[in-house]
């Protein structure tokens, strides 16, 4: 019996138990513990750490994000401020192209 033979016998025995353990709905339940856990140990260490770099005058990371999301939403009232700018000035040029022509035709019947 060679190697191969040896890998393949121990993999016929142990791939249904695996492939039952991993459709598992125990498994799947204890999956859902751990990230609940995992997140509420972030959590207080985010709040920690952020309170020591506070100490410090140093920003924690949530103090970044929410400085990047202020800046996204100025970002986007800026670009918006901006294409209502331009509508109006493409408005305003509009209007003047007409107020000319119109002067340029009451100059053409007066003479």
């Amino acid at each position: 019996m060679g190697l191969r033979d040896v890998y393949d016998a121990v993999e016929r025995a142990v791939t249904p138990r695996v492939e039952a353990a991993v459709r598992s709905d125990e498994l799947a339940e204890a999956s859902k513990a751990v990230v609940k856990v995992r997140r509420a140990i972030g959590s207080r260490i985010d709040g920690v750490n952020a309170g020591l770099l506070h100490l410090v005058n140093i920003p924690a990371a949530s103090d970044i994000r929410r400085l990047r999301r202020q800046l996204g939403e100025m970002d986007f009232e800026l670009r918006q401020l901006r294409m209502e700018l331009a509508a109006r000035d493409a408005e305003r040029r509009r209007d003047d192209d007409r107020r000319r022509l119109t002067e340029g035709d009451d100059g053409a019947r007066d003479s």
